[in-house]
């Protein structure tokens, strides 16, 4: 089991969602969940699944049912679910609510079941960034705002100057984003990638021969001059969760915000992407290097190559992919025992 902490007012909130327990009677309508309003995990009840069996498979304890129930509100009886609702649930590691004693149900009759699949949402994935080895195209360079504003954001009106690529066609909306290049040593090797950050976005309202008039409709953060219009890059925010993909031996290159240290539910990248069969809804672990006190590093210790010992890594927090390009992945950190760096491995 895994530790994490329950955050619930940060966007990228960490939710699970399961669904089931005794046997399914159709006496209750299927709870269908909008998963562009909540971000985190969930799971489809099917037929046959209970909150008793549910409870047991995910938890390792056929006792902990009552917490489902109790993290679930609409389930009025727990005797009574119906294939096709959506119910929450969560890390291994997070504690169960305690729910009023309930008497133990008699053992329901095994029934042959699907295996589990939980799913991810993230809400927000359409404005995170990723890493390319190129930069994607370039539709327009914004040229200024209208009344003058250095720093641009939600409702200011911007002039665009477009590219070649293509026309920026009024009433339809794109994105701002500007790139960082990224060349640095990883491992002991050389990574080199284009960030591309995802600033706001955009709705254009007319197109002359010159230039472009568009209204920013939503911002993440500040626009400025110069930075770049493409096109609206539409991810799918519901991710197949895999637990235990197979290791990957990657490392963290950076942060989105590109912070010296990396925190519970930032957003950052590692150096494998889809060329390395990563796959959005895999859920690895961040390992540190653990060295003893007699750290060959260090230069206090005349004797320290005789002491200098290298430790069984730190299992240091866990992240899922939200998003897979050739080279890198864009993750979410979705636990951290300590401060986590560039360069910690990821397995």
């Amino acid at each position: 089991m895994y530790q994490m902490k329950w955050i619930t007012n940060i966007t990228g909130i960490i939710i699970f969602s399961i669904l089931g327990f005794f046997p399914m009677t159709l006496a209750q309508e299927p709870n269908e969940l909008e998963p562009a309003k909540k971000t985190g995990f969930y799971y489809t009840i099917q037929k046959g699944d209970t909150l008793w069996d549910l409870s047991q498979k995910f938890y390792n304890s056929q006792w902990d049912w009552p917490g489902l129930w109790e993290m679930n509100k609409d389930i009025k009886n727990p005797h009574q679910i119906t294939p096709g609702t959506k119910i929450q649930i969560f890390l291994k590691s997070k504690t169960l609510p305690k729910a009023p004693p309930v008497q133990p149900p008699p053992e329901p009759v095994k029934v042959e079941t699907p295996p589990i699949s939980p799913s991810f949402t993230y809400q927000n994935i359409n404005r995170t960034g990723f890493i390319r080895k190129h930069v994607v195209d370039t539709l327009g360079v914004i040229i200024r705002e209208r009344d003058g504003n250095l720093m641009m954001s939600a409702n200011d009106i911007i002039y665009i100057k477009p590219t070649n690529k293509a026309n920026l066609i009024p009433g339809e909306i794109y994105q701002i984003f500007s790139t960082e290049k990224i060349e640095k040593k990883v491992n002991n090797q050389i990574f080199k990638g284009i960030k591309h950050l995802i600033k706001a976005e955009i709705k254009v309202l007319e197109h002359t021969d010159n230039y472009a008039t568009a209204i920013i409709t939503d911002s993440y953060r500040d626009a400025n001059v110069n930075d770049k219009i493409m096109a609206y890059y539409k991810r799918d925010m519901v991710l197949s969760v895999q637990e235990h993909p197979p290791p990957i031996n990657a490392f963290l290159i950076c942060s989105e915000e590109n912070t010296v240290i990396i925190n519970q539910y930032q957003i950052a990248f590692i150096d494998k992407g889809r060329h390395d069969d990563i796959k959005p809804g895999q859920i690895y672990s961040i390992m540190q290097k653990n060295r003893s006190a007699f750290d060959a590093t260090s230069s206090n210790w005349p004797i320290k190559e005789q002491y200098d010992t290298l430790l069984a890594p730190l299992n240091s927090g866990k992240l899922i992919v939200l998003h897979t390009e050739d080279i890198a992945a864009t993750v979410m950190i979705l636990s951290a025992k300590r401060a986590l760096y560039p360069d910690d491995m990821v397995n």
